[in-house]
């Protein structure tokens, strides 16, 4: 029976996470550095204010990122996700299979800048502990899980237990730069320019910060016209 805890999740990620980036948010402010800052800050924005040229706001409102995405189930990526679409706000659009344009702007004006809301234009939806996928989904061309949601407490990878995690690049120019994992609120991963993500549900033993989306190579195609 697959299992799944919030400590066996840490523990994996620990041994397969050798020499990977993991990020800790936290620290110590001193009240007098504090205080430094904001003073220089105040200064730097008002005298930035005086000094900036105008901004063209529908121009940037209008700027448009690309991300290649992938979402990976046991030993294959998974096919016949929507290959097409826009959502009704005209923020995010489905290019070509695997690959969405976002608008920055828009999403970050709403705070809706995250990988929720690309998953949600491909029908995908996931959680800490279980991934749902649209039907017709399937796997080197079966079904996944008969259509069933995937659970990390109750799906296998053949006689396997599975954990869900996402795997970010913000480098994709370089060769065989590995990406940095999570493994909770992964549905809140920030979204960047220029980037690929992969969404796995993976056995233990399967490394997925190496394993970047079929659709990689046509991002710098895209962002250069």
């Amino acid at each position: 029976m697959a299992r799944s805890s919030s400590a066996h999740k840490l523990s994996r990620l620990a041994q397969k996470g050798k020499g990977k980036k993991v990020r800790f948010q936290g620290g110590t402010v001193f009240p007098s550095i504090v205080l430094g800052v904001c003073i220089v800050g105040t200064i730097l924005v008002a005298y930035a204010r005086q000094s900036e040229a105008p901004v063209d706001t529908a121009a940037a409102a209008d700027e448009s990122y690309y991300t290649s995405l992938g979402v990976y189930v046991c030993d294959g990526f998974v096919s016949g996700l929507p290959a097409t679409g826009t959502s009704e706000d005209g923020a995010v659009t489905v290019v070509e299979d695997g690959v969405l344009s976002w608008k920055p702007v828009v999403l970050a004006g709403e705070r809706r800048s995250r990988l929720g809301t690309l998953l949600e234009q491909l029908g995908v939806d996931v959680t800490d502990d279980a991934l749902t996928l649209p039907a017709g989904a399937t796997v080197n061309g079966q079904p996944v899980n008969e259509g069933k949601p995937l659970t990390e407490a109750e799906t296998t990878c053949g006689d396997e237990p599975a954990s869900l995690s996402v795997t970010v690049w913000r480098d994709l120019g370089a060769d065989g730069t590995e990406g940095s994992v999570s493994i909770a609120s992964l549905d809140g991963v920030r979204l960047d320019d220029n980037l690929a993500i992969v969404l796995a549900f993976v056995p233990d033993d399967v490394e997925t910060a190496g394993l970047k989306p079929p659709s990689v190579d046509r991002i710098e195609l895209l962002r250069q016209g």
